[in-house]
């Protein structure tokens, strides 16, 4: 939980991007079917209850292909990324993260595109 409120304060702080919070990919998915419209940007944990970041991944993209996408995970990249998977993120963000890796990530899977609203 407190990744997950750092993460918001940065974004809404330092960016300023509105951000819509869900607890694990069940609600990833239906907070994204709300709000599919608003949503720039997805940020993902690998490791969630319900569903993990490749089923909500996968969901998200049967909703909105090509939604841009953050799979962040403690594990080390390569043991993340493994194995095969319907749909991939547009970045890999290491956990622990700074500020600045998460800047960095947001703006990779954006393109540089800073509009108000991404969720986390």
């Amino acid at each position: 939980k407190s990744v997950l409120m750092t993460a918001k304060a940065i974004l809404e702080t330092n960016m300023g991007f509105n951000v819509l919070i869900a607890h694990d990919g069940l609600e990833a998915v239906d907070v994204y079917q709300q709000s599919k419209e608003e949503i720039l940007c997805v940020i993902c944990d690998l490791t969630m209850p319900n569903m993990d970041g490749w089923e909500t991944i996968a969901a998200l993209r049967k909703l909105k292909p090509g939604i841009p996408v953050i799979l962040a995970s403690g594990y080390d990249k390569s043991q993340a990324m493994e194995g095969e998977h319907s749909e991939l993120p547009q970045v890999f963000l290491s956990k622990p993260y700074r500020l600045n890796d998460l800047v960095d990530a947001v703006d990779q899977a954006l393109g540089n595109n800073k509009e108000p609203k991404i969720m986390a």
